[in-house]
């Protein structure tokens, strides 16, 4: 390559040499236009490394989307799984927390109140959206998430509580009623009834602490309740006499008896023979004289005979 000056213009000229035997040839260009050319291939060379580079990163940024978009919808479904998991707890508890407060109203104890089960982030009907939870952060999520299972938590542990209390009030009410009398302690006809009546050996008005049950003697005598043995002997005028503890606060006594079968500290359960009929102490003919305390207080013995 060489310049030349010819009528003022500045060229460049290219030899080409094809070899030995070959015409060497001579191409003039003027020197703007390769300084043109070169800033122009300098140009489409910047331009297309900018191009590359865009389109390295789009194609960068393209598997990033497509990744995050995959994250999210596992993330979502995963919420979803969550949120399904979560209500049919929820709603396992509900129906729990209904059938306890049904068996409050039947064992006559005050219903449990509702459980805690208030929406998550102002959601009153569920527990977790995953629609809501799908535009949080991570960390945010999470704290979403575990504020649902925590109202979980709180309202299982309440339900707990309240199934406890439940269980014990039931089992009291079960040894309440295994220690309640109820059937009659003997066969045969009431001759005297409880409150005042004639004294049948004063002629008197006193109060009759019983019932009297008359009937055949040797007739068996049982207990209406269970119980414990507190006395077993003779008692004055009552004659052969047992008495029966049968815990909170109610005690029976039964007297006249021809024998008694028992000895003091021994276990009766309902309809377990304590004793015979008779008309031992200080009688008029064979009878039983059958009586109920509670608290220390004679009451009618008659309110606890439903057979």
């Amino acid at each position: 390559m060489s310049t030349n000056n010819q009528e003022g213009s500045d060229l460049v000229t290219l030899m080409y040499v094809p070899g030995r035997s070959g015409h060497i040839r001579r191409y003039n260009f003027p020197r703007t236009w390769i300084r043109r050319s070169m800033g122009a291939a300098v140009a489409v060379a910047v331009a297309l490394l900018v191009l590359g580079v865009d389109y390295v990163r789009g194609r960068i940024q393209l598997t990033e989307l497509e990744y995050l978009r995959n994250e999210t919808r596992e993330q979502r479904d995963e919420l979803v799984g969550y949120a399904d998991r979560m209500a049919l707890i929820s709603k396992d508890l509900q129906r729990i927390s209904s059938f306890d407060r049904k068996l409050r109203m039947i064992t006559n104890l005050d219903p449990a109140a509702p459980l805690p089960l208030q929406g998550i982030g102002g959601v009153e009907k569920e527990l977790l959206d995953p629609n809501e939870l799908t535009g949080l952060t991570r960390d945010s999520r999470q704290a979403r998430m575990l504020e649902g299972f925590g109202a979980l938590a709180d309202a299982a542990s309440a339900e707990a509580d309240s199934l406890s209390a439940l269980i014990s009030h039931l089992e009291r009410q079960s040894a309440r009623l295994q220690a309640t009398p109820s059937v009659s302690p003997t066969k045969g006809w009431m001759t005297s009834a409880f409150g005042y009546r004639t004294s049948p050996f004063t002629g008197n008005r006193e109060f009759h602490r019983g019932l009297d049950i008359a009937g055949r003697v040797g007739t068996p005598v049982i207990a209406p309740a269970d119980g414990t043995v507190r006395f077993s002997g003779t008692n004055g005028g009552l004659g052969v006499t047992v008495t029966l503890r049968h815990g909170f606060g109610i005690e029976t006594r039964y007297g006249h008896l021809q024998e008694a079968s028992l000895s003091r500290g021994d276990k009766v359960t309902r309809g377990q023979q304590i004793g015979l009929l008779g008309s031992t102490g200080r009688s008029t003919g064979p009878h039983l004289h059958y009586q109920v305390e509670v608290d220390g207080k004679p009451v009618n013995p008659k309110n606890y005979i439903l057979d």
